[in-house]
């Protein structure tokens, strides 16, 4: 549109909601002026109009003077956007930001006779748009440190984005706590969908839409160890908070979280063990409740460990406000409690028991005197870590001592006074009957003694007899022997039958008896200690028993003999495990060392390997060099470091077996080895999760294997080029018969051209597996629709393939960032196979469905099925199906579709079963809709 010189033009100027100026191209003298031109330039009317223009404007002259002459020249407009000025405004230099154009205005004759400057001030919008940039561009600089904080803590710390709750940053303590998950990217109740109808899920969402921070500690959350995986307990502690954008609005939750399963774990342990401690102390107590002695044991800083309910009862007091109390503590008299400290040490010194007699007051029943035994209590090296006492009150015995001491002295009295004088004969039988009275009280009491004593004894038989043990007791110099039925039946009797000490002795093994009567000899005369296992040959059953006694020797104060109590116990089945684990560990050690296999133990905890010498020589190691987790991954090779390392965290975190095949280089003979590890994980609360396993040596065999790929590889590569030659001449061929009614000719050169494809593509085929395991192969990688693959690659299929119905469902596109090619030869690959192995005028069906943040592409056929037990194998490397001999193949196809996928970070695998079909399945990530628009 070209503006035109005349009135219109002139109202328009003045009246235009932005400034102009019209300028005189020959002269540069402006003609017209308005005034929001004015206003911009802050210049009057007077300064402007009929002036001029570059006199007006000296201060901008040298950066827009070329600029407005090349307008004048070329007929073309000049336009500057926002730019920055230093104008003289209202007498004053000011820095402002301006739109203007020179725009020529052309005559009927299409000359340029004028040009008009229109200028818009952006000043206001300039500095405010930058103003808020700067505060962006601080706020992201603040929030990329706080990340970097993030990522350092020791804590796991992760950020939800927007409403979806995307996972934008994940700090390292967080991943580790969730190894085998996929997390950026991803929303977090899909990545971890046990969240899905928990507390947490409900307390995220009111933190994300009502901004409102949440604390939960010791949550049990169910997590699998793989994503889709079986579930287990765990427990994490969690906080989190709103974040907030520039413009303080809610776009996202921190999300602070530890894990706390080892600590609720080691509470419960400890509550478990408090229990077992207090039903232990049960037990005892119900062993000894009902002896009235007082028992107690203290350690060797005079404090009580122990006590039993009539000690506590004696002194007032409870387990709690007792147990680990001192002497003085408990009550007792400073000379009471000194004299027992001193007998504790003499204990500690000589290891011999001390015996005495005291007099002390009870809670209840006043001053009793007491009767007490020290005795040592010693551990495995003999050392006394313990004393343990026993106290009975004999206040009751010393009182009938007392009264019969006072009996005797009355009787005397009256022997005296019936010599004196009969006539006191009376009184003194008066007073005889009162004694004799006395005295059948004192049997009373005595045989009441008596009787509690007996109880006792029963209730420590009681005790015996649910531990299951066999007793005895022995006289040292009369030999006589008595025994429990638990300790015949042991020895192979029947309960009627008698037992002496040397049947006992006969039916111990042949080659114990002797160890047996010996060490019994040494204890009896010698007063050593008695604890001997041996094993017996049954009476009558004839059964072998392995049994350990323990006994306990007692001298008769007179020194003219001594008695021999113990105990016999039955250990047949753990010695017996014993064995078998001796047996088992020497058999794994012959073909540990026939097999040549090194031995390794990787600790998780700590991170460091435990090996065997052989181990050690893989490596290239010195049998005595330690052999740090670290060095041990440098001597691999670059290229599989990072696989060896992915597989050892990956049994770590899901307890996958651990089973891989790389090449090392010897540290100091820099040999190249090929080795295969096989580990298994060990999961161990106590002292730290741990792999262990066996390597062996693989050199030789794949070296073959890489030489039978080179040959592979070079014989392929050798045959492409006669193919390629024979294809070109029946080509050439169908050319000169496509006007030819030779029909058998023409049909024999298509079935030609057909298998020429086929033996091309078996070729490709072994190319492409010698390149991937040369590592040769290339992945080129472009973004593109496979939606629109899929259909070329049915399409090409369709052409060649006349004895099938193969159809492509509808879907929409798809796209990913792969390449197409081998992408391409994956689908026709998958397709070929349905062809083979399903029979004419059968249906094959090719799907590609968007799943969340993947594509899946499938192969459906109605053929002959796959064994549940070959579909493992399936995927390996010349692998064929038994069922399949028949058909022509090597086994292939299928590995190599496989290595294609993985290279691509996807999946593949099939579902099927005999004699129903198959349907072959893999997945790609898809492509972001945004980056394929940039692109």
């Amino acid at each position: 549109m070209l503006l035109t010189d005349g009135e219109d033009l002139y109202n328009v100027v003045l009246n235009a909601p932005i400034g102009i100026c019209i300028l005189n191209a020959d002269t540069l003298v402006a003609e017209v002026v308005n005034g929001k031109f004015l206003e911009v330039s802050g210049k009057s009317y007077d300064a402007i109009f009929g002036h001029y223009y570059w006199d007006t404007f000296a201060e901008v002259r040298s950066q827009y003077e070329s600029a407005l002459a090349g307008v004048i020249l070329s007929g073309q407009s000049y336009y500057a956007n926002e730019v920055e000025l230093m104008l003289i405004r209202n007498g004053q230099e000011e820095i402002v930001f301006v739109t203007f154009v020179y725009a020529p205005i052309k005559d009927e004759l299409g000359q340029v006779g004028k040009v008009a400057v229109w200028v818009l001030e952006n000043t206001r919008q300039v500095v405010e748009r930058q103003e808020r940039e700067v505060a962006t561009l601080t706020f992201k600089k603040e929030r990329d440190r706080l990340e970097r904080y993030f990522m350092q803590a020791p804590v796991g710390i992760c950020i939800l984005q927007g409403p979806e709750l995307v996972y934008e940053l994940i700090n390292p303590a967080y991943d580790n706590m969730l190894l085998d998950r996929e997390l950026l990217g991803r929303p977090i109740f899909e990545a971890l969908p046990e969240l899905v109808n928990s507390p947490v899920q409900e307390m995220l969402l009111k933190t994300y839409y009502d901004g409102e921070p949440f604390d939960m500690n010791d949550v049990l959350i169910p997590v699998s160890t793989f994503e889709g995986g079986p579930t287990k307990d765990r427990y994490f502690s969690f906080s989190f908070q709103p974040r907030r954008d520039e413009n303080d609005v809610i776009d996202g939750v921190v999300n602070i979280v530890f894990e706390v399963t080892g600590l609720i774990k080691t509470q419960r342990e400890l509550f478990d063990a408090r229990e077992y401690a207090e039903q232990q102390k049960r037990v005892y107590e119900t062993i000894i409740s009902n002896t009235p002695d007082l028992m107690y044991v203290f350690d060797l800083d005079y404090r009580f460990t122990y006590a039993n309910s009539a000690l506590l009862s004696m002194w007032g007091k409870t387990w709690d406000n007792a147990i680990g109390k001192s002497l003085l503590e408990n009550g007792y008299e400073p000379w009471h409690a000194e004299m027992h400290e001193r007998e504790i040490e003499l204990i500690k010194k000589t290891k011999q028991s001390i015996r005495g007699e005291v007099s002390f007051p009870h809670a209840t029943l006043g001053r009793r005197i007491y009767d007490y035994i020290l005795i040592p209590v010693l551990n495995q090296a003999g050392e006394v870590v313990a004393v343990a006492g026993t106290t009975r009150d004999i206040t009751e015995r010393k009182n009938w001592e007392d009264a019969l001491a006072q009996s005797a002295e009355k009787l005397q009295a009256i022997n005296e006074e019936l010599e004196a004088s009969n006539e006191e004969q009376a009184a003194s039988n008066e007073e005889l009957t009162a004694i004799n009275e006395e005295l059948e009280q004192v049997n009373r009491q005595l045989l009441e003694a008596k009787q509690k004593i007996e109880e006792g004894e029963v209730a420590l038989r009681l005790a015996v007899s649910a531990a299951n043990f066999g007793t005895w007791f022995l006289h040292s110099v009369t030999r006589e022997f008595i025994t429990d039925t638990r300790l015949k039946q042991l020895f192979g009797y029947f309960p009627e039958e008698d037992l002496s000490f040397e049947k006992a002795l006969a039916q111990v093994r042949d080659d114990y008896r002797d160890y047996v009567s010996a060490k019994l000899e040494h204890a009896i005369y010698h007063n050593g200690n008695y604890d001997v296992t041996y094993p017996i040959i049954g009476y009558h059953d004839q059964e072998i028993r392995w049994l350990r006694c323990i006994g306990n020797l007692k001298a008769d104060p007179s020194g003219t003999f001594s008695t021999f109590t113990g105990i016999v116990m039955d250990i047949t089945e753990q010695h017996l495990a014993a064995n078998n684990v001796e047996q088992a560990e020497e058999g794994l050690r012959l073909a540990i060392e026939s097999g040549e296999l090194a031995i390794w133990y990787l600790d998780q905890k700590l991170g460091t390997i435990i090996a065997s010498p052989r181990f050690n020589e893989m490596f290239g190691l010195r049998s005595d060099e330690n052999v740090p987790f670290e060095a041990v991954i440098a001597q691999i090779l670059p290229e599989y470091r990072q696989m060896v390392q992915n597989a050892v965290n990956e049994t770590f975190a899901t307890g996958a077996n651990f089973n891989v095949e790389y090449a090392v280089t010897g540290f100091h003979d820099g040999k190249l080895r090929w080795v295969r590890s096989v580990g298994k994980y060990v999961q161990n609360t106590k002292n730290g999760n741990y792999i262990t396993g066996v390597m062996a040596d693989i050199t030789e065999q794949k070296t073959d294997d890489i030489r039978k790929s080179d040959f592979i590889g070079m014989v392929s590569h050798e045959l492409k080029t006669p193919l390629t030659s024979l294809n070109a001449y029946i080509q050439l061929l169908q050319q000169k018969l496509m006007s030819s009614n030779e029909r058998f000719i023409i049909n024999a050169l298509d079935q030609s051209v057909k298998q020429v494809k086929k033996m091309t593509t078996m070729i490709n085929g072994f190319l492409n597996i010698s390149r991937l395991e040369s590592g040769k192969i290339h992945i080129d990688l472009q973004h593109f629709d496979i939606a629109e693959l899929a259909a070329e690659t049915v399409l090409e299929t369709n052409l060649m393939v006349n004895t099938h119905h193969i159809v492509l469902n509808p879907v929409m596109p798809t796209f990913v960032n792969a390449d197409r090619d081998k992408i391409g030869q994956v689908i026709n690959n998958l397709i070929s196979n349905a062809v083979k192995y399903s029979k004419p005028d059968t249906l094959i069906e090719i799907s590609c469905v968007t799943d969340g943040e993947e594509v899946r592409v499938s192969v459906t056929d109605e053929g002959i099925g796959i064994r549940s037990e070959d579909i493992n194998q399936l995927f390996e490397r010349y692998y064929r199906v038994e069922s399949t001999k028949y058909i022509s193949g090597f086994g292939i196809g299928l590995y190599l579709c496989a290595e294609i996928i993985k290279r691509h970070e996807g999946r593949i695998w099939v579902e099927s079963e005999p004699e129903k079909g198959s349907t072959f399945y893999f997945s790609l990530p898809i492509l972001k809709s945004t980056k394929v628009d940039m692109d």
